[in-house]
């Protein structure tokens, strides 16, 4: 895993799809949930259970139905 943190921001870039997967549950898991309260980590958290899902093969495939997204 090759996660660092530079200029830009936090670079995940170099993580597997499975280290999203145990990222997230072990976040699940943790009985401190406080990280949740931080508005970047929550949604580096989102991000991550996003791309560890089936949501993400769906929208990398074109399957995904963006219609109720798009702005009216």
């Amino acid at each position: 895993m090759n996660v660092d943190m530079g200029d830009e921001g936090l670079d995940v870039t170099g993580i597997s799809r499975e280290q999203c997967a145990t990222l997230v549950e072990a976040l699940k898991a943790s009985s401190d949930q406080s990280f949740m309260e931080d508005p970047e980590l929550r949604k580096l958290f989102k991000l991550l259970a996003v791309l560890q899902s089936d949501l993400w093969d769906e929208m990398t495939a074109g399957q995904f139905d963006f219609s109720q997204y798009k702005k009216q």
